[in-house]
């Protein structure tokens, strides 16, 4: 998770009164919101070196209007203090770590104003709370080098994540997102600059132990290699790399 030139700005609720509207039962006027918009995420790789690709920016950007704002990845109703009314890829100027231009998917955010979102509403405005995180789904992450599918401890081809590969850095490309579920206030953020984990897996995780699983049987099997590499220790993920290099010095 990484924080860096996070930004929280405050939007104009004035002239997206309407498209706000849009999301309420009783009609608001612009004192009754607080409205900012905020950097969901960007196309510039993060701490577990993989990084959304423009595709999917694109993709995320339609996905995310009308997506709730939670505090926490806490997936309660009593957590919704927020909700997104617009989603909007933009281009600042910059230039990614690698040298690409830099990507943002912008979300226009607003929140009631009431006894229970003053304090939050206070802390955003003192740039106390600035710092999100996204949940969502994303089809696959393949390998930048290769395209094959990517785990935790590398491609079928043996490249690994943060390796550099002819001047060039393996990193995960994030593709075909599938869904996004929600972005939520956290305390450390994942992305360079705009402050995302990629997934709300705890909540995931908690559905899953109640649901009926019989049907998916396929699924799961594709998905075991996975479920290894997350129960295994550290050491053995050591282990495992060292292997894999001693091969590749062998071959």
């Amino acid at each position: 998770m990484i924080k860096k030139s996070f930004r929280v700005k405050e939007a104009d609720a004035a002239a997206d009164i309407a498209l706000i509207n849009q999301y309420a039962l009783t009609e608001l006027t612009p004192e009754d919101v607080f409205c900012f918009s905020v950097v969901l995420c960007d196309n510039e790789v993060d701490r577990d070196l993989e990084r959304f690709t423009d595709a999917s920016l694109a993709v995320l950007a339609e996905l995310f209007v009308g997506k709730t704002g939670i505090k926490d990845h806490d997936w309660s109703s009593d957590n919704q203090v927020a909700r997104i009314y617009r989603a909007e890829v933009e281009s600042p100027g910059e230039k990614t770590s690698d040298g690409r231009e830099l990507k943002q998917l912008v979300g226009s955010v607003y929140m009631l104003r009431n006894e229970r979102t003053q304090s939050l509403i206070e802390s955003i405005e003192g740039g106390i709370v600035k710092e999100v995180s996204v949940g969502f789904q994303a089809r696959k992450c393949t390998c930048s080098i290769c395209g094959e599918l990517m785990g935790w401890l590398g491609c079928p081809n043996d490249h690994q994540k943060g390796a550099e590969y002819n001047g060039e850095l393996c990193v995960g490309l994030l593709e075909d997102p599938l869904d996004a579920y929600e972005f939520s206030f956290v305390a450390v953020p994942s992305q360079r600059r705009a402050g995302v984990t990629k997934s709300a897996l705890s909540g995931v995780f908690e559905m899953l132990k109640n649901a009926d699983l019989t049907d998916f049987g396929e699924q799961i099997r594709e998905l075991m290699p996975r479920f290894r590499e997350a129960v295994a220790s550290a050491e053995e993920r050591d282990e495992r790399r060292r292997i894999i290099n001693e091969n590749k010095k062998f071959l």
